[in-house]
Parts: structure tokens; sequence; C-alpha cells
């Protein structure tokens, strides 16, 4: 029996969730927005502290590049340039402070505020999540739009238990939030059912459980790797064009503007690597399962293990290409932005499984709700 007005309650949480999670948004870039203006101000501070100070003669000229960075409090960069060093993870002592000479900030930041309001997002999104449980009677997963809002629920909770265990993570709120935004609205406008009663084939059977269980962990998990993959690439090319920079002789290397800025926020190239391979190492154990249960699943419902239907075809492409990502990463020569890219193809596989293979493919897995 269908409870539709507690159905009709849990679309409300979710959508009360979408307008948190705009409001963290907001923070969140405020926060980046926030810092990034003020190390410029801090650049431009001390490049005219150094040129008023600058004798004519070049041989103290070291000595009044240091002092002027040292008085200004700038962090001192790649090949001792004033500039943030890139993926410092935002520890910039100019960055923290305000316009009161150097005094800390008081008050709540941009970046507690939208971690709070995330927060707070995240547990109306799981309430929501389990009231549509509550409403059908059973697990909230068995068409496109409830596999959605789960697995955007637990990115959010993923992002933030990784984010209170390193602070630095939270500088990824906006490329985290942002995504998870999207899913939500598309799922909003385009996929949302009512709720309704299990087609016939998946009632009476615990692999629904199981096996869309896992499925909804791994696509979790590619979602966050993706995020992770993407800054990593963003971080390495800023690193090399900083570098580059300070190789030619600029004193003053920036590079991408704003945004490169942002980036001197995030962890470094190495750091966002290794965290992206242990979410897609945790990521590609779900996804083995998530095949092994399918078949056995398969074999209840169908009579045999495999079926070629276009479903299990590509949750195996997704499968080959992790395969592929970690063995790649595990060899020597094969890390940095080449990896990364062979993640983000995994990702892209995962996309056209859930939406196209979904919807406009016909086969034994044509379960979407739409």
């Amino acid at each position: 029996m269908i409870d539709q007005q507690l159905a009709e309650f849990s679309s409300l949480l979710i959508v009360i969730t979408i307008v948190l999670y705009v409001l963290a948004l907001i923070g969140f870039t405020a926060d980046l927005a926030g810092t990034t203006a003020r190390r410029s101000d801090a650049r431009l501070a001390a490049r005219e502290a150094k040129e008023a100070r600058e004798p004519v003669g070049v041989a103290a000229s070291g000595a009044i590049d240091s002092a002027s960075v040292d008085t200004t409090g700038a962090h001192t960069g790649v090949g001792g340039t004033d500039a943030p060093v890139a993926g410092s993870g935002g520890q910039d002592p100019a960055a923290d402070r305000g316009a009161t000479g150097g005094v800390p900030a008081q008050g709540m930041s941009a970046q507690r505020f939208a971690f709070l309001i995330a927060g707070a997002g995240t547990a109306l999104h799981l309430g929501g999540v389990i009231l549509r449980a509550m409403a059908t009677q059973r697990v909230p997963w068995t068409n496109m739009y409830e596999f959605a809002i789960t697995s955007a629920a637990l990115v959010m909770a993923a992002f933030l238990v990784f984010s209170i265990k390193r602070h630095d993570l939270r500088a990824l709120g906006t490329f985290v939030v942002g995504p998870i935004l999207l899913l939500l609205f598309i799922a909003q406008r385009f996929w949302i059912v009512p709720a309704a009663e299990l087609t016939p084939s998946l009632q009476n059977s615990h692999w629904l459980v199981i096996h869309i269980g896992v499925a909804i962990l791994a696509t979790a998990l590619s979602i966050l790797g993706a995020v992770v993959a993407v800054m990593q690439l963003l971080q390495a090319r800023h690193e090399r064009a900083l570098v580059e920079k300070v190789a030619a002789g600029e004193e003053h290397p920036e590079h991408w503007g704003r945004f490169g800025h942002v980036l001197d926020r995030l962890p470094s190239s190495s750091v966002l690597e290794g965290l992206s391979f242990r979410i897609h190492s945790v990521g590609f154990v779900c996804w083995t399962f998530t095949l092994i249960f399918g078949a056995i699943w398969a074999r209840d419902a169908w009579g045999r293990y495999w079926n070629w239907d276009p479903k299990e075809v590509w949750t195996f492409v997704i499968w080959v290409i992790y395969a592929a990502y970690l063995h790649a990463r595990a060899t020597g020569g094969f890390r940095g932005s080449r990896a990364a890219w062979l993640a983000l193809a995994g990702f892209v596989a995962v996309v056209f499984n859930y939406t196209i293979v979904n919807t406009v493919i016909n086969g034994l897995h044509s379960y979407s709700g739409l």
C-alpha cells in the first residue's frame, strides 16, 4: 500500500534540500571568491612595496624582495616569489586576514557557514530518501528518480565525512555541491515519478536490496572520484604553468587569474591523485560485486547468469575501464594526468549506462519508470 501523503512530504524535503544546497554553493563560492580577492590584494601590496623600496643598484634587490615578502605576510611560493604555493591547501596567512591591518576576521566564515548548511541539507536529503522508502514500503531505488536522489545523498555524506577529517578538502565544496545540484535538478525535472508498487519481476527478491544497493554506492563513489580527478587535472596544469613562469624569470607568476587563486586553496595535484585513487579503489570493489550479484540475480530471475543485456554489457565495460585505471595507476609510468583521464573515461561510461541505456536502449533492465 502506497502512502501518497508521505511520498509527497518526501518530495518536499528534496525540494528544501535543493534550496539548502543552493545556499551552500553560494557560501562555498563566496569563500573562494573572498580568498582570491584577499590574495590578489596581498600580491599587489607586495609588488608595490617592492617597487617603492627597490634601490637603483641590483645588488640589494634580493634582500629588499625578501623583506617585502615578510612584511606583507604573503606566502612564499614557487621559486621564492610571493605567490601562494599551488595546492597549499589554503594555508596562506594573507588569505585569512581581514581589512583591519592583519587581524584575523572574527565570526563565522563563509566556508564554515556553507559546510553547516550542506550538513543540514544532507540530513534533510537522507530524510527524504528514508520517507520515500517508508511511503512505498520498499527500498528507494527502483527507478531513475529514486536511484538519483539516493546516489546524490551518498555523495554528499561521503564529502562531509572526508571534510571533517581533512578541512582543506572543504575547498572542494563548490565542485561537489554544484554537480549534485545539477543531478537533483534533472531528477526533479525529468525523472520524478509517483510512488508506486514494484513491477512483478522485482518483487520478493532480496537481490534488489543487495545488487542495486551496491550499484548505488558504486555510482556515488564514481561521481565523487570524477570530481576529484577533474580537480587533479586542473591543479596539475596550474602547477606546471607556475613552474614554467618562474623558470622564465617572472617574479610574481600567476595563472588563470582568479581561478588560479582558487586552485591555490586546494590540495596539491599529488594529494588529489592519492584521494582519487583511494575513492576509485573502493568504487571498483563495489562495481565488482555489482556484476557478481547481478549475475546471481539473473540466474534466479531469467535462468542464466549472463544474457548480453545492454545494462549488463555496459556495467562490464565500466568494470573493465576502472580495472584498467587501477592496473595502470599501480605501474610506475602511468600516473598523474594520464591516470586521471582514464578514471574520467570510466565515469563517462557510468553516465552513459545510467542515462542512455536506461532511457533509449530497450532491454531486460528497463526499470527507469519513465
